[in-house]
């Protein structure tokens, strides 16, 4: 039986199934527990219930151990992006394939270690895989480069009009959490929703239009992820496991 974390982002608040309390190093987590015949399903909403932690509050370390105690070793990772490039669409499903970190606050679970953690290959192949073939099902899907800054504002027209040199869509979360993903041994790979066109591209990014989107693509989100869960393979082949181990000095 596999155990898989679910992280959702914006939108993506509920899940069935019984709430648990995890205590961490880093702080508290309360997870949504649920289990099939073949799988344990670990959901955490990355912005709390109700949304009401901002991007540059959510406790991704917290998270990302909370989720290693309870033995996960895939985790699928939800959130909204807007989109740099005039052919992604509003609405439309990305799948990263890798990321640039604008982040301002360095986040590592290794403060007193030398672990330098090889992200040549930044989302796990297998999980990556999962999601993106079950996002076919419902329609193009594009993939691309992250770009993720700090939040909570967006981006200004100008610095959209840099980032897209390098970036096709940006958010504000994938960051650190891939990273710390990895730094735990555990399978992560992202699913994004574009829910706007970034700063430029439209004329204003009102907070009730961007909402609507996300609304609209709830459900097609939550059966891609149901049908990603089935995918991954239950025998791992792939080396986020060990990377931990290859980057100590």
């Amino acid at each position: 039986m596999m155990r898989i974390g679910l992280i959702g982002g914006t939108g993506i608040y509920n899940f069935e199934g019984e709430e648990i309390f995890a205590s961490t190093r880093y702080g508290n987590v309360e997870m949504i527990y649920s289990s099939t015949d073949e799988n344990e399903i670990f959901f955490i909403p990355r912005h709390g219930k109700g949304h009401t932690l901002p991007p540059h509050g959510v406790n991704h370390k917290a998270n990302i151990q909370a989720l290693k105690n309870a033995r996960v070793e895939r985790i699928i990772g939800v959130s909204t992006v807007g989109s740099m490039k005039k052919g992604i669409k509003e609405g439309s499903l990305f799948v990263p394939d890798d990321f640039i970190d604008f982040t301002k606050r360095r986040s590592t679970f290794f403060d007193d270690e030398v672990v330098h953690i090889d992200m040549s290959q930044p989302f796990c192949p297998e999980v990556r895989s999962a999601i993106f073939e079950a996002a076919e099902k419902y329609g193009r899907v594009f993939e691309g480069v992250y770009a993720a800054t700090e939040g909570p504002r967006f981006e200004t027209k100008a610095e959209i009009s840099m980032l897209s040199n390098f970036a096709d869509v940006v958010g504000m979360t994938l960051a650190p959490e891939a990273v710390l993903a990895r730094e735990r041994g555990i399978c992560y790979a992202s699913l994004c929703i574009v829910s706007n066109m970034a700063a430029g591209l439209q004329k204003s990014l009102p907070a009730d239009e961007i909402a609507a989107i996300y609304e609209k693509m709830r459900k097609v989100v939550i059966d891609v992820v149901r049908d990603a869960v089935k995918l991954i393979p239950k025998e791992k082949n792939c080396d986020c496991s060990i990377a931990v181990e290859r980057g100590r000095l």
